[in-house]
């Protein structure tokens, strides 16, 4: 039968000396309890420790169309899809009077506009239920009420989701757009389904605290659900200089003062207790609001390529500014929220509707996303380019700096070449300084959110692992 459900209606740079891990021992000697991914009611734990795990809703519990739900199969019955998660609500169809008991029968199916958009003939028209044999059980095609507010490809996914935001201790976090994504989201799992938990680290000089109370939170989660989907964020200052990601306070009996550790070395801390609940995740993403010194330091960020295929990361966004300020990713993450977490659209498919989204942002920053590919990466550098303030992506300076004239810029051209090669004059006629700045290789305009004059830029990079 067609079977229906009911729902409910700033900047953090800086420098601190860089110190060995050496608690990364104290890793190997403990034992982190690993959940088995699995639908069932219930389990067992390595050790014999009983599992409680609520089983996992297949399907949507929002309307594809309205994107409402229900709570009642009598105001506004939801049916399922049975070829996808989606469902589709009744009040978005136009459904034929007396036909209730026809499209509830046992060997009724329903198919979603979505999928009849996929599979069907261009211009074949839409019944909605189906019998066994194919036949359509309403006798004219069944008119839908609403658009389709959303990609014909997207869904309005309730997957359990669990957001971990790693800070370092006393680290100021107003502002951050972390704990905003989880309140975004709330409204769509009406009955449980996600979690957020904010942890301040300091893996210097309490690393068995950290441990200890990532061990707890697992407890607690393992009782919950299975996670489909691990969202990580790492608020924390990375060394100006050397890229080093700061791990906690000096435990060295002196002045109190932050040090940092290598890109690879804090990254195993920090993500490897948390190893069970990432390998049971279907996705997992990894949101690095720290400043760009991570990635604009060779080592440093061949460091993070190396954690983040290790962890077998889904994808991971990284920012090159100088001092970065998180609060200007808000437009980005909450866009993430909607376009990955919500639709469940691939992010990398997503990430220039993404981007259209946050045009102030590329004034800031660049941004990096990377993707697991085999046994490498798939870098890709997404960039903001104006013809008149970021020329191919690059900073133009606001003054000349051989005269010290400000607003001091001619109009960029494009010269006649294979690509176009925007070039800067100082309008002082007795200065000769110049700037000429070339499209870098394979980039390629975005036409998500692109406006006369500038758009964002989708740049591939090589991966710096061997």
């Amino acid at each position: 039968m067609a079977r229906t459900k009911m729902t409910a209606k700033k900047s953090n740079g800086g420098s601190a000396p860089c110190v060995p891990l050496k608690t990364l021992k104290t890793l190997k000697t403990l034992k982190f309890t690993k959940t088995r991914p699995s639908h069932i009611s219930g389990g067992e734990l390595e050790g014999g420790e009983p599992m409680e795990v609520s089983e996992m809703v297949h399907h949507n519990g929002f309307c594809i169309l309205c994107r409402d739900g229900s709570v009642s199969f009598q105001e506004n019955p939801l049916f399922m899809c049975n070829h996808c998660p989606r469902v589709m609500c009744w009040l978005c169809m136009e459904l034929p009077l007396d036909t209730e008991d026809a499209i509830l029968g046992e060997d009724v199916s329903f198919m979603c506009i979505c999928c009849h958009m996929k599979v069907a003939e261009e211009g074949a028209p839409y019944f909605g239920f189906y019998y066994p044999d194919g036949t359509a059980v309403l006798k004219s095609f069944l008119r839908i009420q609403a658009s389709l507010e959303v990609s014909a490809l997207a869904e309005i996914s309730a997957a359990p989701i669990l957001f971990i935001h790693l800070v370092l201790i006393d680290f100021e976090t107003t502002g951050s757009p972390f704990p905003f994504t989880h309140s975004f989201l709330q409204p769509y799992f009406t009955s449980g389904g996600i979690e957020y938990r904010e942890i301040a680290y300091d893996i210097i000089s309490a690393p068995d605290a950290y441990l200890k109370t990532v061990a707890q939170i697992i407890k607690t989660l393992n009782k919950a659900f299975v996670w489909e989907c691990v969202v990580i964020g790492i608020s924390t200052h990375t060394d100006n200089d050397q890229g080093d990601i700061f791990a906690g306070y000096s435990d060295d009996g002196g002045d109190k003062h932050y040090v940092s550790a290598g890109s690879n070395q804090f990254l195993e801390f920090v993500l490897h207790p948390w190893q069970s609940v990432l390998d049971c995740a279907k996705e997992t993403y990894l949101w690095l609001l720290c400043c760009g010194s991570l990635v604009n330091n060779t080592d440093a960020f061949a460091g993070l390529q190396s954690a983040v295929v290790r962890h077998k990361l889904s994808a991971t966004i990284a920012f090159n500014a100088r001092c970065f300020q998180p609060s200007f990713v808000s437009h980005l993450l909450l866009a993430f929220t909607e376009h990955v977490l919500v639709e469940h659209c691939p992010i990398h498919s997503a990430f220039g509707k993404m981007l259209g989204q946050s045009s102030k942002l590329g004034r800031h920053t660049d941004v990096l996303l990377l993707t697991p590919l085999e046994a490498t990466l798939q870098i890709t550098k997404f960039t903001w380019g104006d013809t008149k303030f970021r020329p191919w992506g690059c900073f133009l300076p606001i003054q000349c700096p051989t005269c010290g004239r400000t607003n001091s810029w001619c109009s960029a051209y494009a010269r006649d070449s294979g690509n176009k090669t925007y070039l800067f004059e100082c309008k002082n006629t007795s200065c000769d300084q110049s700037f000429t700045f070339i499209q870098p290789t394979g980039a390629t305009m975005l036409s998500s959110g692109r406006k006369q004059g500038y758009s964002w830029m989708e740049v591939p990079m090589e991966p710096l692992l061997t």
